[in-house]
This record gives C-alpha cells, structure tokens and sequence, in this order.
C-alpha cells in the first residue's frame, strides 16, 4: 500500500511538472512573439513619424500618434529588460515585468517625441516679416504709360472714369461735355480693386453701353458684385498697371468712434443742420500719402444729409472731401382748412446724396495713393469720384456719372 501510494504521488508530481514546464514554455513564446511584434510596430511608427511631422514642409502634431508610438515603445523596451535580466524563476515573473522597467521606459520616449516640433516650427515668421514701416515712401514719380480707369457694379459695360495719359489727369468727356470713348482693347489685363478686398486680376472684353447717356466702357470679367445696400450703382474699380497698385494696406473698420462722431457733426457746422443724431457709416483706414500716419476716411450722416470726411488718424484733425443736404420744405397753410383742424402735411425732403469709399490704391504709379468714392442720390443716379491726398490737400482729380 505504502509502495503503490508512493508511486501514485510520484507520478502525479510527474504529470504536474510536465503541465508547469509547457505553460512556461507556451508563455515564453508568447512574450517572444510580442516583443517581436513591438519591435516592428516601434520600428514601423518612427518611420511614419518622420514624414509626419514634415509632410509638405508644415509640422503637424499627432497626439493620438505619439502615445501609440509611446506605448509601443513601452512594450519593447520591457521586453529587451527581460532579455537581457537573469532568467526569474515562476513565482516572480509578473512582478519584474509590470513595475520596473515600463514606467522609466514610457517617461523617457514620451518626453523625447515632442523636442523636433518644437525645433523645427518657425510658425512666428510669416507675421512678422514686411511691418507697414518698413515700406519704401512714395517716389512721387508716376508713370509714362497712359491708363484708363472704370467703375463696375453693372452687368454691362464698367463706366469709364478717365485717364492718367503719362503726364495728367483727363476727363471722360470732351470739351464739349459729350463721353469719350475709351481705348482699352479687348483681352487688356487688369487690375479690379475693392474696399477691404485684395485686387483681383481680370481682363478686359468687348464695349458695351455703360449708361443710358451714350457712355460705352469695356465689359471686364469677373465682373463687379452688386453695390451694398443701400447704394446704387458702382462696388469697384479697374485699370491696367505694371507698378504695385496697393503699396500700403487698407481696411474697413466696423466701429462708432466718438471722436470721429465731432467731426462728422462738425461738418455741418457753418449749416442749419442738426447734426447731433449722425452716425457712422463707413470707416475705411488707410496710409493714403505714405507718411507713416494713418489716415481714416468716414462717411457720416443721417436722416437729410451727409458727409464724407478725411481725418488724420494722429492728430484727429478733418477734412471735408464732400457733404450734401437736403432741401426740406415744410408747408405752412393748408388750403380751404383751418389748422386747427387739421394736421399739416409732412415736410417734403429732397435728394441728396449719400457716399462710400470704393478703393484707395495707386493709380498712376508714383507711390502715392488715391482713393475712389461712390456716391448715389437715388435709385436710377450715380456718380464716382477720383481724390489725390498729398497730406495736406484733398483734390477731386476724376469724375463721371450716370
């Protein structure tokens, strides 16, 4: 009995060796086939990582990316600790591979990841490269090439403003006040500029009526958008130019400026008008003249008249470019009726016109600015307008209506 309880115990310690030694064995392989498997993920995850972060010379940051390249690299490098540590016995395989080696790991590759984007990132320099104040002045010299200048805001032919004939300024009608026709052929590249939006580059195309008065302009594509509300008539200008047409930035400004509100009331000073319940309608900034200085051109106005004023964004000081009243009339009898009866009827309020800032851009070259205003008095007239600044003058140099 005892000998056959002897053999029965050895055989199952037998038995139970055998079981150990396989699930070893079996769990060696695993570990193997897991390192190998990490390695190849690592490997293949630090590859990618490079054309990652320089795909078409712009650094892209992958968080998602670097913590699977992180944890990868994790399981790799635990596997190399046990590779390279003394055989563990049974008993203490787990606690060695989960709490020595991985956390020193996973800090060490998390943090080294991030250090090329940081070094190859220059994001800061495009906006600090060509400050306003680094621009050449005006060279006051303007060009010798004749240019014709239209304002668009119609699907038909632009209206012909005039042009600059290399040495001056010229109307777009004759002596004897009939339009001019312009010599602009068709295919002409041009330049369309608008407030507030980049130029644009066109092409002139074939004549075509421009106004009911027997104007003819080109037909320019893309054509002009719709003015903005509530104006009629023109949104652009165009012209033909082998200088910089914008050697300065502009932008409208969408603010009420007290300062600004003074000066449009002090437009109508010397005026019986009420200007105190003005407001702002358009700012445009801009450096017009080159000198440094901003200037803001504001169109104020209210219920009976307007105004467009020039003011020198330093010293606050404002030029009036164009100002317009209303002729009110108030009745003051009723006929066949007594007063006191009836109510008299409103005050009759005539035309008067309303201004925006089309474009401030050069147009003849000589570095200095001129800006386009439009202006409208009602639903079926319009006129644009060409003004030089030099800083202290204000001089209407173009003109033409329809």
């Amino acid at each position: 009995m005892q000998f056959h309880a002897r053999r029965e115990t050895d055989e199952t310690l037998i038995h139970a060796r055998r079981e150990t030694d396989k699930t070893l064995i079996h769990a060696r392989r695993e570990t193997d086939e897991t390192c190998i498997h990490a390695r190849r993920e690592t490997d293949g995850l630090r590859g990618v990582s490079g054309r990652l972060i320089h795909h078409n010379g712009q650094v892209r940051r992958r968080p998602r990316f670097f913590f699977l390249l992180g944890a990868t690299a994790m399981v790799a490098a635990s596997c190399t600790s046990q590779e390279t540590a003394a055989p563990p016995t049974p008993g203490a395989t787990s606690s060695t591979t989960s709490t020595t080696e991985a956390p020193t790991t996973t800090s060490t590759t998390i943090a080294v990841a991030p250090e090329p984007i940081a070094s190859d990132a220059p994001t800061a320099t495009s906006t600090t490269e060509a400050p306003t104040t680094t621009l050449a002045p005006p060279s006051g010299q303007p060009t010798t090439t004749p240019t014709e200048f239209f304002a668009g805001g119609d699907p038909d032919g632009w209206l012909y403003l005039g042009r600059w004939s290399g040495s001056g300024w010229e109307q777009p009608t004759g002596d004897d006040g009939a339009p001019l026709a312009p010599a602009t052929a068709n295919g002409t590249a041009m330049f369309i500029h608008e407030a507030d939006v980049a130029p644009i580059a066109g092409t002139a195309g074939a004549a075509a009526e421009a106004c009911s008065s027997g104007s003819v302009g080109p037909t320019i594509s893309p054509n002009a958008r719709a003015p903005e509300d509530p104006g009629f008539g023109y949104r652009s200008i165009a012209f033909a130019a082998d200088w910089p047409t914008t050697p300065r930035p502009s932008a409208i400004v969408d603010a009420s400026i007290d300062r600004y509100l003074t000066n449009g009331q002090t437009a109508f000073s010397d005026t019986a008008v009420d200007a105190t319940s003005g407001a702002i309608q358009q700012i445009l900034v801009t450096d017009i003249d080159g000198d440094g200085d901003s200037e803001s051109l504001v169109a104020f106005g209210g219920p009976t008249y307007a105004a467009l004023i020039l003011i020198d964004a330093d010293s606050g000081s404002g030029l009036t470019v164009a100002r317009s009243i209303a002729e009110v009339t108030t009745p003051t009898t009723i006929a066949g009726t007594t007063e006191t009866t009836l109510e008299a009827p409103a005050p009759t309020i005539g035309p008067f016109e309303q201004f925006r800032t089309l474009a401030v851009a050069d147009l003849n070259g000589d570095g200095f600015g001129e800006f386009v205003v439009h202006s409208w008095e009602s639903p079926s007239s319009a006129t644009v307008t060409v003004y030089t600044y030099d800083g202290r003058d204000v001089t209407a140099v173009l003109t033409n209506s329809c």
